[in-house]
């Protein structure tokens, strides 16, 4: 965890649709993890989790653009965070694009269950990012750890790094020598896209690392276009919307520059994970 001193900067922008308005806001001194939870970290959990009886793992049918096959899921039973709700899926293969494109095998969950523990199918990918996690899961690691998803403001204050910086780099610029993303164009299929290992590019100022890139990051906050106003002191958006959808920010290995921009938003469904989401986490939370 890294300490990360509070204070005030202009969150916002309008680079993207879903883009908070342009506001000043202040956070509190927080600390947040300098990598996205890895692997190792999340098998961590679930086998402590699952020797308390806090999940269990289920075959479940599961449906994508290539079609609808069975997969091994991590669900919480009726004494867990959110119980009932699938945290991830163990899935063995890389998954389909939106376009029905078979993805690269490196894209699967790297997390198998023997039927008596939570164990890698590959220990190289031990420092990956966990990826299939859904919003449950990225909560519950949270809760169990004693720590939380960051707020959208905390994670935008901590990729612009006291700098303002328009991308969340060591020098606020964009190109592939600095994040692991899809490059410049929006929509462009890359079949040999995929995660790589935490720590892969430079730290940003704050001593973070992909920020930007990698695998999306779930944030606290239900989404909401105009949910931030100015001069708002450590706000966080617990109202649920009409959809559910929780924010995720950041961009991911398959998602072009702008989509990395240090203020560009994006929501998902609470229950939904896939191959480029994953999450890190904050403490001394002060909401």
């Amino acid at each position: 965890m890294v300490d990360i001193p509070g204070g005030s900067f202009e969150m916002g922008g309008a680079s993207m649709p879903g883009d908070s308005p342009i506001v000043n806001i202040t956070v509190s001194d927080f600390s947040i993890s300098d990598t996205e939870i890895t692997n190792a970290q999340y098998i961590e959990f679930l086998n402590s989790a699952y020797n308390n009886g806090l999940i269990n793992v289920e075959l479940m049918t599961a449906t994508d653009p290539c079609g609808s096959y069975d997969e091994y899921m991590v669900v919480a039973t009726d004494i867990a965070p959110h119980a009932g709700e699938i945290y991830l899926q163990l899935g063995e293969t890389g998954g389909c694009t939106s376009d029905g494109h078979a993805e690269h095998i490196d894209n699967k969950s790297w997390i198998t269950f023997t039927g008596e523990k939570f164990e890698l199918l590959d220990d190289d990918k031990s420092d990956w990012p966990v990826n299939w996690v859904k919003w449950y899961g990225a909560d519950a690691f949270a809760q169990y750890y004693e720590v939380a998803l960051p707020t959208e403001a905390q994670w935008e204050y901590a990729a612009k790094a006291g700098y303002n910086y328009e991308y969340p780099t060591d020098d606020g610029t964009i190109d592939l020598s600095k994040a692991n993303y899809n490059g410049d164009t929006p929509g462009v299929y890359n079949p040999d896209g995929h995660a790589v290992a935490v720590r892969s590019y430079a730290q940003n100022p704050f001593t973070l690392y992909d920020m930007g890139g990698n695998v999306w990051e779930w944030c606290a906050d239900y989404y909401d276009a105009n949910f931030y106003s100015n001069d708002a002191v450590d706000p966080v958006n617990t109202t649920p919307n009409v959809d559910n959808k929780r924010v995720r920010r950041g961009g991911s290995w398959n998602y072009h520059a702008s989509t990395l921009a240090s203020y560009a938003r994006a929501s998902d469904f609470e229950n939904r994970g896939n191959n480029h989401f994953g999450f890190r986490v904050v403490s001394n939370y002060t909401n």
